[in-house]
């Protein structure tokens, strides 16, 4: 009889250290990996290497994305579930099980005889309806963070509906920009709700609105090293859903664009990557200095490398006066001219920071919000004019 290849799952870590060395033992058997967490899982079924998977217990990094990726490769699997939750979980990831007295013989006939996991199916995104802005910027602190936020406040003025999100893996710090000092629902618990069809079930009531009148918040990792909680398939996914029940939605992204195999598919900079396969527009900052502009200049090409040219809108930022000049200098470099000049205001943010809020709350006729708003009805939003003129002819 051909010997088959076999992974467990620890779901229950005392249980699988029971079961695993008794498996081992049975001739017809290769214990190939004891796999403790998802990314020894996904290396397992990548390598080619393995027929079946025994699940002792439901561990939540065995996901639907991990169960998808073992039924196209063909890998049977078997749940050894002790209760009817981990019962309920395994089944719904589409293993067959059995119950925790099975015998190892038991196991093994089962991982023969079982077909391809095929798991339940997720409900399925409602069609898309928002738009999905990006907004981007090469290594050096442009501004990206405060260029999100800025514009989603300014397109919360034409709809309600607009989210920001903050998936910027190495630091994101919209919530500390913000003042927000309650603990919120994270990208992290965002993503593997919407991975899971309970999950789904009002996503959005969940999220708050910061400030008076700004957008709906999906707060960043809470501790940078969180990165790996967030899978490819999560976050695909809560992109989708939240483009469905949204107008805008503005995403903070990393400013490390390369494709690394480390902690899944892309690796760290899985959320960016996602999301710039999915933007209907990338807003590309560029800080208006001589090291911000050869920062842009020498990380752009990466950006066209993902993202073809017709979705991407250069922005400058922090303009101290000779905003032309460096324009016509990006012009020479790249073949495209900004879409924005966003002037230097260092009192003015500095006033926003000590309040803990967005300069749209706290000035919203500075020019850096003029100019913004500007930006916000080029990408579609309708918004309302503000300013003395405003004022004077009575219009709101």
């Amino acid at each position: 009889m051909q010997v088959m290849r076999v992974v467990t799952l620890a779901g229950d870590p005392e249980r699988e250290a029971d079961l695993a060395p008794r498996l081992a033992t049975d001739p017809s058997v290769e214990l190939y990996l004891r796999c403790v967490d998802r990314v020894e899982l996904l290396a397992a079924m990548r390598s080619g290497a393995i027929d079946s998977i025994i699940s002792v217990g439901a561990p939540g990094w065995f996901d639907a994305e991990a169960a998808n990726e073992a039924g196209r490769s063909g890998i049977r699997v078997v749940g050894v579930a002790d209760n009817a939750l981990e019962t309920e979980a395994l089944e719904g990831r589409g293993a067959t099980v059995l119950d925790a007295c099975a015998s190892i013989g038991e196991m093994i006939d089962a991982c023969r005889s079982a077909r391809p996991v095929s798991p339940a199916v997720v409900a399925p995104t409602e069609s898309r309806q928002g738009q999905v802005i990006g907004v981007w910027g090469p290594k050096g602190a442009p501004g990206r963070t405060t260029i999100a936020i800025e514009l989603a406040y300014a397109l919360a003025e034409t709809a309600e509906a607009t989210i920001l999100m903050d998936a910027d893996p190495y630091g994101g710090d919209a919530l500390q920009l913000l003042g927000v000092i309650e603990e919120l629902p994270t990208v992290v618990w965002a993503a593997a709700a919407a991975a899971s069809a309970e999950g789904r079930r009002d996503f959005v009531e969940n999220l708050r609105r910061v400030g008076r009148s700004g957008p709906l918040l999906v707060p960043g990792l809470p501790r940078a090293d969180l990165w790996p909680e967030v899978t490819e398939y999560g976050f695909t996914e809560l992109i989708k859903l939240l483009a469905a029940q949204t107008r805008f939605l503005v995403v903070d992204i990393g400013f490390c664009l390369e494709s690394t195999s480390f902690g899944g598919p892309e690796g760290r900079n899985t959320m960016a990557l996602a999301t710039l396969e999915r933007a209907d527009r990338v807003i590309a900052v560029c800080r208006a200095d001589v090291v911000g502009v050869k920062n842009f200049i020498w990380s752009l090409e990466s950006l066209r490398e993902r993202v073809e040219e017709e979705r991407v809108s250069i922005v400058l930022n922090r303009v101290r006066g000779e905003g032309r000049e460096i324009d016509d200098l990006l012009f020479r470099h790249t073949g495209v001219r900004s879409s924005a000049l966003l002037p230097d205001a260092p009192v003015d943010f500095r006033k926003a920071a000590e309040q803990g809020k967005a300069l749209h709350e706290v000035r919203s006729t500075s020019e850096f919000c003029s100019e913004t708003r500007l930006l916000a009805e080029r990408l579609g939003g309708k918004v309302r004019p503000t300013g003395l003129l405003t004022r004077l002819t009575g219009r709101s």
